[in-house]
């Protein structure tokens, strides 16, 4: 009876894991999978350069306001900041693809040229609902439940 109750308990605990890793979530501060999206990120500061943006020597640090993952997807929006939080870029929007265990920026502005407007393209630097659909059309097997809520 005990073995039955503890291979229950198991096969719980093993399916539980499985449902959490089938819904988006959010990796939390100083974990290693964030770290790796926000050297993602932090490649505008150093030419592509993956090693320095590690490293970070110009400490350029991210206010998270919106960051989920779901399997090898991910969208954040960061505002860089300093370490006085003195904001030193403008905010950005990214889609990320994580390849052979490596995330990288699938460029999803880009993807979406060309664009009908100046209007148009500075819409699309904002994950509105418009954008949303355009980036789901372009990359289908990105999980909608990483995309930020919005009147669809």
């Amino acid at each position: 009876m005990k073995s039955l109750i503890v291979a229950t308990l198991i096969a719980l605990l093993l399916t539980k894991d499985a449902l959490a890793e089938d819904a988006a979530y959010t990796p939390p501060a100083g974990s290693a999978e964030r770290q790796a999206i926000m050297d993602v990120m932090r490649l505008d500061f150093y030419a592509g350069d993956a090693e320095a943006a590690h490293r970070n020597p110009k400490k350029v640090l991210f206010k998270v306001s919106f960051l989920k993952v779901h399997g090898d997807w991910a969208c954040t929006n960061v505002d860089p900041v300093d370490s006085s939080s003195k904001q030193i870029a403008e905010p950005r929007w990214a889609l990320l693809r994580r390849k052979s265990g490596r995330w990288e920026d699938v460029k999803y502005f880009d993807a979406l040229r060309p664009f009908e407007s100046d209007e148009a393209a500075e819409n699309a630097l904002d994950m509105n609902a418009a954008t949303i659909r355009k980036v789901c059309a372009v990359f289908p097997d990105a999980p909608a439940d990483i995309f930020p809520k919005t009147e669809r």
